[in-house]
């Protein structure tokens, strides 16, 4: 039993199970073991990420949470880009001082690496950080560079947030930790490898991001 299906994103569906969990399913075979003891790590360390209630296979069994996503929040009005980007940029900033696990090289952080608008929910408890698929030890200005890279698209997309997202990243790349242009070339070669995009659109993108 799966529930009604009330979350949609690029590769899991998510499914009402009560009034307090959810069932996030991907939908190609995938092993999300390593995706949850991210979470339940980065949940030890008081990050604010949704509790994990049981992981196996395709499936994980999360906490239910409350609220709009940071994009919703913006779009109706509830939030400025300006608060947006401080926000973003702040949990960046927390994710990055974080100890990575034991055994990541030298010198590196934990890194979203998808970490915009549509994965930070307005809960009750406070924004809250979702899709940890990505998460592993990096370079912090990579993660930054990605999170701009990817407001930078929705600015030149044909989408109802283009103006505000491009009111959020100027926002943004002028509070975000670290340097979000140092490391802009990488974070289009990883975002090449997420998704089907011309690269053409992407270098686009990324020249928004260097003005």
């Amino acid at each position: 039993m799966t529930g009604s299906l009330i979350a949609s994103g690029r590769e899991a569906d998510v499914y009402a199970l009560d009034d307090t969990r959810v069932l996030r399913r991907y939908r190609e075979p995938t092993d999300v073991t390593g995706e949850a003891d991210a979470m339940r790590y980065l949940a030890g360390l008081g990050y604010p990420v949704p509790a994990v209630h049981e992981a196996s296979g395709a499936d994980m069994v999360l906490e239910r949470l409350d609220g709009p996503t940071m994009a919703g929040a913006v779009g109706s009005g509830d939030l400025t880009p300006a608060q947006a980007a401080a926000e973003l940029a702040g949990l960046l900033r927390r994710l990055h001082e974080l100890p990575p696990w034991p055994g990541a090289p030298a010198g590196s952080c934990l890194v979203h690496l998808d970490l915009h608008p549509e994965n930070v929910l307005l809960t009750s408890r406070g924004p809250v950080v979702i899709d940890w698929r990505n998460t592993r030890p990096g370079e912090a200005d990579l993660d930054t560079a990605l999170s701009a890279l990817i407001l930078a698209e929705v600015s030149l997309a044909d989408h109802p947030l283009a103006r505000d997202a491009r009111n959020l990243l100027d926002a943004f790349l002028t509070a975000a930790p670290g340097d979000p242009r140092r490391l802009l070339d990488d974070a289009v070669a990883l975002r090449g490898t997420q998704l089907d995009v011309p690269t053409a659109d992407l270098q686009a993108a990324a020249e928004v991001v260097r003005r």
